[in-house]
């Protein structure tokens, strides 16, 4: 992958992943570091960890003072975490940015001194407790005072339109689960409202072609990335091009990793603003659901020192399937045309938490529902078997297409 165009970029920024431009961003982190230096506000403590972390340990010391060097936003770690610590205690609005603890960290983490640091396990394994600590914040009735109607706020005529986007003129109460005379629309906090459900009066994203049982599903609402065939058991997953290492993304699981070497891998990630639940593809038995931590901020090293105009983490998403925190959900379709697959839930950045809603040995039919990303950046992968031939819509491997959940995205083809 690792190509810049335009459509993608585009659809990340509409997504939410992107500030409006350089400016804004600008503006918005000044405007972060000045107002915590005035407000002296402690340090939480999981940020106290963290600082007492980097000023204690030689590795991180130096990692976090070498990815400030050039910095031209943020310009020192202590800076750093004064926007952090006031980013705890604060849910994203809608407009002009993109995830908050990203956009903070996306100059860093496009230094050689930030890549290093960020793939550390003891800094990740911070950021998981840090993380943790926003998670409470966002399932509290405190995150809510976003969800309102007013400039920024979730309910804003221009954040309404943004949501509705891709649902052919439906209106989001027909589109989504909820309570317009309700307070916050009846969401109770930030997670219920970014968890949101379909309406289930109204059959949003009914699956398409359900009773032709070689039809592959699409997994999540999401936009096309990358589709590759035959990816390799290992490979140079770092280098410029990104391909895919099966061992690695399938955490050389003992039980199911091996039979999907030599597999197709179809990618795609979700937006911001979007829905952010998965559905199966297949028709099956659930075998194994694995959790893997991982990485939070990491790009390819193939992309560092890029123009951020580039957005290299755009180009790095295939690399992240190797790194980051997701999950593993492994599935033997009833199909025997299918066989063996999984759905490959991704992390990025931000919380980055991942909850299955189907437990193993559960059957489950296409289109039914999986699992949900909680607060924070997502993408998927479907892994198929080598031998499985899937023809896919054009429609949807079109980069930066917009590939509807549940919508038949590809078929396999029977072998002769």
């Amino acid at each position: 992958m690792s190509d810049p165009n335009d459509k993608p970029t585009e659809r990340f920024r509409r997504g939410g992943w992107l500030p409006a431009n350089p400016d804004v961003l600008s503006r918005w982190i000044d405007g972060k570091v000045k107002q915590g230096h005035k407000d002296r506000m402690p340090f939480l403590p999981p940020i106290q960890e963290l600082k007492e972390m980097i000023d204690n340990d030689g590795d991180m010391f130096m990692g976090f003072n070498r990815m400030f060097e050039n910095a031209t936003l943020i310009k020192s770690y202590n800076d750093l975490l004064v926007v952090m610590n006031q980013l705890l205690v604060e849910a994203p609005y809608y407009g002009d940015l993109g995830p908050p603890f990203y956009m903070i960290l996306a100059e860093p983490m496009n230094t050689d001194g930030g890549f290093t640091a960020f793939l550390a396990g003891k800094l990740n394994a911070q950021f998981k407790r840090i993380f943790d600590f926003w998670s409470d914040f966002l399932l509290s009735p405190q995150s809510t005072n976003v969800l309102v109607d007013q400039p920024k706020g979730w309910f804003s005529p221009e954040a309404i339109s943004a949501m509705e986007s891709g649902f052919d003129g439906l209106t989001y109460p027909e589109i989504f689960e909820c309570q317009p005379a309700q307070p916050h629309w009846g969401y109770t906090s930030w997670d219920a409202f970014f968890v949101r459900a379909f309406n289930p009066s109204n059959d949003i994203r009914a699956l398409e072609l359900p009773d032709q049982p070689n039809v592959i599903n699409a997994a999540c609402e999401s936009i096309f990335y990358n589709m590759q065939e035959k990816a390799k058991e290992t490979d140079q997953f770092w280098i410029k091009g990104e391909p895919y290492s099966l061992r690695h993304m399938l955490n050389d699981d003992p039980d199911f990793a091996e039979p999907l070497y030599g597999g197709t891998v179809f990618q795609g990630f979700l937006q911001v603003t979007g829905y952010h639940r998965w559905h199966s593809p297949v028709e099956g038995q659930v075998l194994k659901i694995v959790t893997i931590p991982g990485t939070y901020f990491a790009q390819s090293p193939a992309l560092l020192n890029s123009p951020p105009e580039d957005n290299p983490y755009l180009q790095s998403l295939a690399f992240i399937t190797t790194i980051t925190a997701r999950m593993l959900i492994f599935i033997e379709s009833s199909n025997p045309a299918i066989g063996l697959m999984c759905f490959v839930a991704i992390g990025m950045t931000e919380v980055s938490t991942c909850e299955a809603t189907v437990k193993e040995g559960q059957s489950v039919k296409r289109g039914d529902e999986l699992g949900m990303f909680h607060f924070g950046g997502s993408s998927h992968c479907l892994v198929f078997r080598p031998g499985v031939e899937v023809r896919w819509d054009g429609e949807y491997t079109e980069p930066g297409a917009l590939v509807k959940v549940r919508a038949a995205i590809g078929v396999v083809i029977e072998p002769k």
